[in-house]
């Protein structure tokens, strides 16, 4: 009696589903979680140097990336209690970590610990893209409101690693270069190889939305149902988009490369040393 209560109090309750519908684009809930990133971001570079300075400095960064694992697991928890919202899916091979956006929260918890420019350059490409358009179309959320663990699950999940690379850049000088495109370009590459061989192997496998449609509005369902051809124009709109984030990186470097930060800390008379 205890494990039917237990079971459905996790399909019905605060960690199950609503109906479709339940979120909707534009409304208080899309933009609110969007606002605080933004806040996030502002307050983060009004007090850059304070905070690089802060003796609690590591602390927040830990605990940074504690939120974005914990986020990450409990979708993969959760989902072993209440399963998937498509009923069709059945099988624990239909949701592999082969997403996009889970590889971006799981390398941005290794770039935030171990401070690492490698995992920065793949994590700020991809997260300065593609990590944006769940941020702003939200798909597959569109069964949980704010009345569902989901949705914060979901924001945090996608909005952390963006302030994450952020945070490193703004704080730590932390820049990318054009030539490092090379490194998420393989990321995705790999995760493409896999994603497509899982989607072709399992009847209800959508990996990286190449399978099928999202249940909410996205901008995947524009394209063509066919998984080679959609797959050709993802990798054609993922090159633009690496490209169109790298015209940004002159003007990052100059307000916040390591070498302008630390000619800006640094007294004359070590200046006058470096020269």
């Amino acid at each position: 009696m205890q494990t039917n209560v237990w079971c459905e109090f996790f399909s019905e309750g605060f960690f199950g589903y609503g109906q479709k519908g339940d979120f909707q684009y534009g409304s208080i809930w899309h933009i609110l979680p969007i606002v605080l990133l933004l806040a996030g971001i502002f307050v983060t570079y009004r007090y850059r140097k304070q905070i690089k300075s802060w003796k609690h400095e590591e602390d927040f960064r830990f605990i940074l990336a504690f939120v974005i694992l914990m986020a990450e697991m409990s979708y993969f928890w959760r989902l072993l209690y209440v399963g998937s919202s498509n009923p069709e899916e059945h099988n624990l091979m239909d949701k592999l970590p082969l997403q996009v956006c889970e590889w971006s929260a799981i390398l941005s918890v290794f770039m935030l610990c171990k401070k690492s420019r490698g995992l920065y350059d793949v994590c700020f490409y991809i997260c300065c893209s593609l990590g944006l358009i769940p941020i702003l179309t939200p798909a597959v959320i569109s069964r949980t409101g704010p009345g569902y663990y989901r949705y914060y699950q979901f924001w945090l999940e996608h909005i952390l690693p963006v302030y994450g690379v952020a945070y490193m850049t703004m704080v730590h000088g932390f820049v990318s270069k054009r030539k490092m495109i090379y490194k998420p370009v393989l990321l995705l590459l790999v995760l493409g190889v896999f994603a497509i061989s899982a989607n072709l192997a399992y009847e209800n496998a959508n990996y990286l939305y190449l399978a099928a449609n999202t249940d909410g509005t996205s901008i995947a369902n524009l394209l063509p149902a066919n998984i080679w051809l959609r797959a050709g124009i993802y990798a054609c709109i993922v090159l633009a988009a690496f490209f169109l984030v790298s015209m940004a990186l002159p003007l990052l470097r100059k307000h916040f490369g390591e070498e302008q930060t630390d000619a800006k800390n640094c007294t004359p008379s070590e200046a006058a040393t470096k020269k």
